[in-house]
């Protein structure tokens, strides 16, 4: 292509030098024409010498998470849940900006009862999922009715507050047991979001974890080999702008360095979940790669099973034994801040209940429970390898040599990947976790682990003095009143122990090329794919920069031209 740009200068220079016998005829000013062939050779150099740019198709993406299974009403992991993001759309969803809850695009207008106990949403008309069904309020009443009966992981979101659902034509009325400050915030979570009815089976979850469902947003999955790749393609059907870019490939890695290796090779755009420190350092001391941060609500913690581990004088010894500042220095170099509580500190509610033990306390805990060196309290502890980056190992190792340098605790690390990780949580026992809220209430960060959502988060615990609180902070009205539940509800977590906070989670973080523009980091944690556009060098075609500067040529050549003729 670059040749055509040569030959405009060969014409040029034809244009230009005419012999002077000619030139003095003609009586052509020579500093004219000189100044005419500058300005002309100083367009076409810069236009030679700048790279022509054109957007990929294709974008592809890496990671070290994993997907459980794609389906809403049973999907209750990261990298499930942002997935359905790119494929369909909610009542109630967060901007890329914010944490608010905002009405959908699927959503004209909604209105909410007196006594905030009736939400009434009339539905964007004309719509279709991508596999051309229609949607309306009987397909929107299909997904929660289904999301309620079903018990799903993120089930009790809206099984906790939602007493039935009506459907006629694009009108949609949800009826609550009774008032739920969080209600439109619940609704955020992709176990409220629609798919098609045909694209799923109908009264079971669980029976194909493979299954794909059609959705309504700007892609559709196109193919999915678990644990390998996922395939988006734009949906003919979308409503909307179309996306950026028309292709999105996901591709799943192992590991943090094999990811970073994909990185750094180009074979991926992006790099997105989960790197540790060393990963991190190397992206951001190299030149040829850009990096995205964002503060996170993420925290890490321990969860026990209060029916596995049932002495909480036990559990309590093993909240007084972890050193919450050794692991945050020793592993991620002070990167992480110790907690002391679930709440985050983004949270003006949030309590710091738990605290620094001794090990004169744990001596005494356990003591008093008959254990010693000679009859120690023996129990499994679980890890996910990848799913939290490749220094969840070095964690597990540390917190086990924590326990069991007290000589009260025999702990035997077991490990297994993600996506059969969270099919254990009921049965694990002890094990290793992470929290980004379903909806941005400090109740979010005690309700699935104390409440109604505690059996599926493996604590499996129960109290009437807990549901009280959570009752009080989800449905007054008081905002006083909501903060002291919360605040109380915190000291009782530090008293029974079902959970220990460890520290917070690393800031959100992406490698890119430099190619790479429209990547977000959002305050809810998603990343929206349609927004994201990754620039390269293509010397095919006819950019525009042919364009341009074949019009100058034209334009600068008819002037000298013109000049000869007339003189």
């Amino acid at each position: 292509m670059k040749y055509l740009y040569l030959i405009q200068f060969y014409w040029l220079h034809r244009c230009y030098f005419i012999d002077i016998r000619e030139m003095k005829t003609l009586k052509i000013k020579k500093s004219n024409k000189f100044m005419m062939l500058v300005i002309s050779v100083l367009v076409l150099s810069i236009l030679y010498n700048t790279p022509v740019l054109a957007n990929k198709d294709t974008v592809v993406i890496g990671t070290t998470d994993s997907i459980r299974n794609l389906d809403p009403s049973d999907a209750y992991d990261y990298f499930s849940s942002n997935t359905l993001v790119q494929i369909t759309h909610g009542l109630m969803e967060m901007p890329v900006d914010s944490t608010d809850a905002v009405k959908g695009p699927i959503v004209d207008s909604f209105t909410v009862s007196d006594d905030a106990t009736i939400y009434t949403f009339e539905l964007k008309a004309d719509i279709k999922f991508s596999d051309g069904e229609v949607f309306d309020a009987d397909a929107m009443k299909w997904l929660l009715d289904r999301s309620v009966t079903l018990g799903g992981d993120p089930g009790f979101l809206l099984a906790d507050v939602i007493d039935n659902v009506v459907a006629s034509g694009q009108t949609l009325t949800i009826n609550l047991s009774s008032p739920d400050a969080t209600f439109l915030q619940r609704l955020t979570y992709t176990v409220a979001w629609p798919v098609s009815p045909m694209s799923l089976e109908q009264n079971t979850i669980g029976g194909d974890p493979d299954s794909i469902p059609a959705g309504l947003g700007a892609y559709k999955i196109t193919s999915w080999t678990k644990g390998t790749e996922l395939i988006f393609e734009t949906n003919p059907e979308y409503f909307g702008d179309a996306p950026q870019t028309d292709k999105i490939v996901v591709k799943f890695y192992t590991d943090a360095s094999t990811l970073l290796t994909a990185l750094e090779s180009g074979e991926i755009d992006v790099a997105h979940k989960q790197f540790g420190p060393d990963e991190i350092e190397s992206i951001t001391g190299n030149a040829d790669l850009n990096s995205v941060t964002k503060e996170t609500a993420g925290i890490r913690y321990l969860v026990l099973n209060v029916e596995k581990h049932t002495e909480v004088v036990v559990r309590q010894a093993i909240a007084a034994a972890v050193d919450r500042a050794a692991i945050t220095s020793t592993v991620f170099a002070d990167l992480n801040e110790p907690i002391y509580t679930m709440v985050p500190k983004i949270f003006s509610s949030s309590k710091d209940s738990f605290e620094d033990g001794t090990l004169a306390q744990v001596t005494s805990l356990m003591e008093g429970a008959g254990y010693s060196s000679t009859n120690k309290y023996a129990m499994d502890f679980w890890y996910s390898p990848s799913h939290y980056g490749s220094e969840e190992i070095f964690v597990a190792e540390l917190v086990r040599d924590q326990l069991e340098v007290t000589g009260f605790f025999d702990i035997t690390i077991k490990n297994t990947e993600w996506s059969t990780y969270v099919g254990q949580f009921e049965t694990m026992g002890f094990f290793l976790l992470g929290w980004w809220f379903d909806y941005p209430d400090p109740s979010n960060y005690i309700d699935p682990f104390a409440g109604a959502g505690a059996f599926s988060l493996g604590t499996n615990y129960t109290s009437t003095e807990m549901d009280g609180y959570i009752s009080t902070m989800l449905t007054d009205t008081d905002p006083t009143a909501r903060a002291n539940a919360q605040k109380s509800a915190q000291d009782l977590m530090a008293e029974d122990v079902m959970t220990v906070p460890l520290f917070s989670m690393l800031k959100q973080f992406s490698g890119l090329q430099t190619t790479v523009t429209g990547y977000v980091l959002e305050p809810s944690e998603n990343v929206h794919y349609n927004s994201i556009v990754v620039a390269s060098d293509d010397d095919g075609g006819l950019p525009i920069g042919l364009f341009t500067s074949t019009a100058i040529f034209l334009v600068i050549s008819a002037g000298l031209m013109k000049l000869r003729r007339r003189n």
